[in-house]
């Protein structure tokens, strides 16, 4: 008895030693990237625990919990290569196995490398919100692909997506259709962000036409008629007294405002 609350002493120990580490990054990270981080690594700990592997060597779980943040740190970086449209052909999967390195050393440090990987697309790589997607999608308790789409959808998954293939790669294309269909979104709402503006100045301008247009003595009924005649004959037409010069002040108005 005193034998076995020794050895769980132990391992209590090494799962501490490997989720309390201080994280030491090759690439200049903010705070909030580094805290993600040092969530990641408390997850991969935890994921381990139950690891055949780790349980019949505990001694494991600290390099076992390495390899399994490069994972997850490949699966980042091959996201962030597949969403930018710069991304360079050569960087692959095998790629970034190949570049990024992580290792203990004295004091309980744990160092990230990148190698010749770009500063700047792992600090646009790692993000609060992609780590925890790598979690959902990682997790042993799970279904991974369908969890994760199901979560970041809202049930409605995504049209087109093909599941299957690598679990780094697959990962990665659905964070490229998945970033795909958001930024569609964005652009119908900047798109009907602008056709309401144009409306509304138009309508706005419209009304104030109307007004000096009714203080120069025009016939109200005149007006209507112009306004909303459908398709006005060429005799029609001539006889309209069409103020061409604040036609063309609303048309240059509207043009300077949807440039803004």
């Amino acid at each position: 008895m005193v034998q076995d609350a020794r050895v769980q002493k132990i391992i209590d120990q090494i799962i501490n030693r490997a989720i309390e580490v201080t994280i030491v990054c090759e690439v200049a990270l903010n705070p909030e990237q580094l805290k993600a981080l040092h969530g990641l690594n408390a997850y991969c700990v935890q994921q381990l625990l139950t690891n055949p592997e780790v349980a019949r060597d505990p001694r494991k779980l600290i390099y076992m919990t390495n390899q399994e943040m490069k994972t997850a740190l490949v699966a980042l970086c091959l996201a962030g290569n597949l969403i930018n449209p710069m991304r360079k052909h050569r960087e692959d999967l095998q790629f970034f196995s190949d570049n990024i390195t992580v290792s203990i050393e004295e004091g309980n440090v744990k160092r990230i490398g990148f190698g010749q990987i770009s500063p700047y697309e792992v600090q646009d790589a790692i993000y609060y919100d992609i780590v925890e997607d790598w979690k959902i999608y990682r997790d042993k308790e799970g279904q991974g692909i369908i969890t994760l789409m199901d979560d970041k959808t809202n049930l409605v998954r995504l049209e087109g997506y093909k599941m299957g293939g690598n679990p780094l790669y697959e990962f990665a294309r659905f964070h490229r259709k998945y970033t795909e269909k958001e930024r569609k979104k964005e652009e119908r709402a900047r798109e009907e962000a602008q056709v309401a503006f144009r409306n509304e100045m138009a309508r706005t301008i419209a009304h104030q036409v109307t007004q000096q247009q009714l203080l120069e003595g025009k016939n109200p009924m005149e007006l209507m008629e112009m306004l909303f005649a459908p398709s006005p004959r060429k005799s029609e037409r001539r006889n309209q007294k069409v103020d061409k010069e604040i036609e063309q002040n609303i048309l240059l108005m509207l043009e300077d405002k949807s440039e803004e």
